[in-house]
């Protein structure tokens, strides 16, 4: 009894060490953030950006490749990928093997006598070797089971496509996200260049109205209105400035390096010789665009998905609403010699049904039925929400052409007026602040028309994405042209044929 009560005191110890050891206290937890978040500083503040200016495209697959959104959707749909196979090996049937052996240390004997009184008792008797193996193979197949996990298999199947699709949307967006703020860095990169020297020039022209005004030269009123034309305009370029490092900051953040604002990105999209690519590009019609946001956006794919989910969901019911049957089948193998067969198979059928538990499963089918028709009427409302990003897109495309048409034209008339006052022969003190102020128009112009145009090229890739136009052909025109021209042709024929 001692070693017992020892060997029990052992295993209490070794439990209670167990339990203490999963136990976590906020210190713990403290100290494994602080661990984390160096390891994550270092991870993220060591790793270079190029040096070289990045485009358009160069900054979409490197967001593709380091973004940690993406790469956890990814992780998912590998996860959904696994299940799959798991849902596909639980089809396989039960099968057991099991050996038994045994030796004694006599032969097990038995006697006999009569029932009766006239009766003499048999001798006695062995029916067994003192060593036995015993060995037996069962094999079971439950049809419920297999007709479940077929379903199961199915259902794997469908949500890992559904992960699959949402990987595609979420790519979709963040291509979308990293050419808006491409776009930004690239304006204000622009705007940085070109506002540093004029900094300097409203820096000088004040010191020099302070001077005309120390001078008598001007009048305070004239002296006021000069200095507060100038500050204006200084605090327009600094604006211009800021906006560039944060752009610039959310940048490298989307492409999943260290959130500073050192990068630099090609503006060349912005020139004036690329303009008439976008102006040119030709849309298909609305219904034609429409089409293909329906057949081609990720969310649509996805709640069709979720429809045949519930649809084997129903399957699944009135499956389990015929009896369960069981197939056994068993080898058996002995090797006592006294048996008349030392090997033998068996054979059998199991079957059972519940009757009281029919009610429940067709009010369960019931339910089922009911969320396989929501899921209709959710997808005719994705479809209606569809078509309305499309149209709002479409809108906002003509519109910001509208606006770059504009901003262009109110910045060659500013500059033709700039060009024929700095060509003028006599230029007196006080004209020159004219003419710097129109310069500083001219440049406050030329930025809002640089502005006008990235929303132009924002509204271009914004339309592309609400109809769902893969992230590939992102930064070339052309190339969205093309794909859009196949695209309307294959919306036409679909919408020819639902006419027919």
């Amino acid at each position: 009894m001692t070693g017992l009560y020892r060997f029990a005191a052992a295993s209490a110890c070794v439990c209670m060490l167990v339990a203490l050891a999963g136990c976590t206290t906020e210190k713990d937890l403290r100290d494994r953030r602080v661990d984390l978040a160096v390891r994550h500083f270092d991870r993220a503040k060591f790793r270079a950006v190029p040096e070289k200016r990045l485009t358009l495209r160069e900054c979409i697959d490197l967001a593709m490749e380091h973004n940690l959104d993406l790469k956890a959707s990814k992780l998912e749909k590998d996860v959904a990928d696994r299940q799959k196979v798991a849902e596909l090996l639980r089809m396989l049937p039960e099968i057991n093997f099991n050996y038994t052996g045994s030796h004694r240390n006599n032969y097990a004997a038995s006697s006999s006598k009569s029932v009766s009184d006239d009766g003499s008792s048999y001798g006695a008797s062995t029916s067994q070797q003192r060593d036995l193996n015993y060995f037996n193979l069962d094999f079971a197949l439950s049809v419920m089971d297999f007709g479940l996990a077929f379903f199961n298999t199915q259902q794997a199947r469908d949500k890992a496509l559904m992960v699959k699709q949402r990987n595609i949307r979420l790519a979709q967006n963040l291509a979308l996200d990293v050419a808006r703020v491409y776009f930004n860095v690239a304006v204000f990169q622009r705007a940085k260049a070109e506002s540093e020297e004029l900094l300097k020039l409203c820096k000088d022209r004040s010191a020099l109205i302070t001077e005309l005004e120390s001078k008598k030269a001007i009048d305070p009123f004239r002296a006021f209105e000069e200095r507060r034309k100038f500050n204006d305009m200084e605090r327009r370029l600094e604006y211009y400035v800021l906006q560039y490092e944060n752009a610039a900051v959310e940048l490298r953040s989307l492409l999943g390096y260290y959130a500073t604002s050192n990068i630099r990105v090609d503006d060349s999209v912005l020139d004036e010789k690329k303009v008439g690519m976008l102006d040119n590009m030709k849309l298909p019609g609305m219904e034609v665009m429409e089409q293909i946001a329906l057949l081609h956006r990720p969310e649509m794919m996805e709640r069709d998905i979720q429809k045949h989910i519930n649809v084997l969901e129903c399957h699944k019911i009135v499956l389990s609403m015929f009896p369960s049957v069981r197939l056994f089948m068993d080898f058996n193998a002995s090797s006592n010699s006294y048996l008349y067969n030392q090997t033998w198979w068996d054979l059998g059928i199991n079957s059972a049904i519940n009757l009281l538990k029919l009610p429940m499963k067709i009010a369960q089918l019931t339910a089922q039925g009911k969320a396989v028709n929501a899921e209709d009427v959710k997808a005719y409302g994705q479809a209606i929400t569809i078509m309305a990003q499309v149209r709002v897109s479409h809108a906002d495309f003509l519109s910001s052409r509208e606006i770059f048409k504009q901003d262009d034209k109110v910045r060659k008339r500013d500059y033709d007026l700039f060009n024929k006052a700095n060509d003028r022969e006599h230029v007196t003190t006080l004209s020159k602040l004219e003419v710097d102020h129109m310069r500083l128009q001219v440049a406050n112009a030329t930025i809002l028309r640089t502005i006008s145009l990235s929303n132009y090229y924002l509204a271009c890739f914004r339309l592309m994405n609400a109809m769902g136009i893969q992230d590939k052909h992102q930064g070339d025109l052309a190339a969205v042209e093309t794909e859009l021209d196949r695209l309307g042709k294959d919306a036409e024929s679909v919408i020819q044929g639902a006419d027919k």
